[in-house]
């Protein structure tokens, strides 16, 4: 159960990412398996690079100086202020005082809650999950024209997986690298153990939104169940999220604003 915490009331200490319009959107309903995605430009919210900063552990802030450009280190400071803000909301704590526990391979969780989350970033658009009780993996990538698929699938691919891209028409091989790269990310992200993972091991040719996939978890040496569910995305971008339960609702939250702030949600009912 997650540890019960006081809810703070002075809004300097938790600076606000959502508007009101959009508040009864972010709530859990237990009755049904929800998941919400976060996605934002992070080139939009450059001007409000000193919040973010405030957001940040002393940990994050020393990692975020030792990038060698400003764009980089403000990339970094964004993304991570505001997955601090989303769970600031969930956990009614300031964003700096969350704090993280890691697994063995590295995959950062909240200590002492049941709430899960994942994050993703390419090129310019991060995006967050966040579900209750079930571990979570998101993966976007954005499409590089000039990526030669054909020398990455080895690392990525199945020899089956392979077959079908080298037989798939030009203008198909890209899209189709990306749905298979992001749709395995994702779960090796919801299984804990990320690149350490074979992802070429993973058999996905075949998947669709809502199948259930079976990982190895080294953890305890059992096999996970995950889902698997495509992400509507930019059409420059390929996105997938894993989870380790059928999932009924994908609530979509959007920061289209000049603020900044969370101010469009859309709701996708999978059943």
């Amino acid at each position: 159960m997650s540890k019960k915490i006081n809810k703070i009331t002075n809004p300097n200490l938790n600076p606000s990412i959502f508007d009101e319009k959009i508040l009864n959107k972010l709530v859990f309903n237990t009755s049904i398996n929800q998941v919400f995605i976060f996605t934002v430009d992070l080139t939009g919210h450059t001007n409000n690079i000193s919040k973010y900063w405030h957001c940040l552990s002393v940990k994050e802030k020393i990692q975020a100086d030792q990038y060698h450009t400003k764009a980089l280190s403000h990339k970094y400071v964004i993304s991570h202020g505001i997955l601090r803000l989303i769970l600031s909301y969930y956990t009614k704590q300031c964003p700096q005082d969350i704090e993280f526990t890691h697994n063995e391979y590295g995959k950062p969780f909240l200590k002492n809650s049941n709430i899960y989350f994942n994050m993703s970033h390419s090129h310019n658009k991060a995006s967050y999950i966040v579900a209750l009780n079930y571990k979570v993996g998101i993966d976007i990538e954005y499409h590089d024209d000039n990526l030669d698929v054909m020398r990455l699938s080895d690392f990525v691919l199945t020899s089956q997986e392979i077959m079908f891209l080298k037989s798939s028409e030009d203008k198909e091989k890209l899209a189709t690298f990306y749905r298979l790269w992001t749709m395995k990310e994702s779960l090796i992200k919801a299984n804990g153990q990320g690149l350490s993972y074979p992802i070429n091991s993973i058999e996905a040719l075949n998947l669709l939104p809502g199948d259930k996939i079976l990982l190895t978890n080294k953890e305890d040496n059992l096999e996970q169940e995950l889902y698997i569910y495509k992400l509507k995305v930019s059409p420059a971008y390929s996105g997938f999220i894993a989870i380790e339960c059928k999932v009924d609702q994908i609530i979509y939250l959007e920061a289209t604003n000049q603020e900044g702030n969370f101010n469009k949600a859309r709701v996708e009912c999978l059943n």
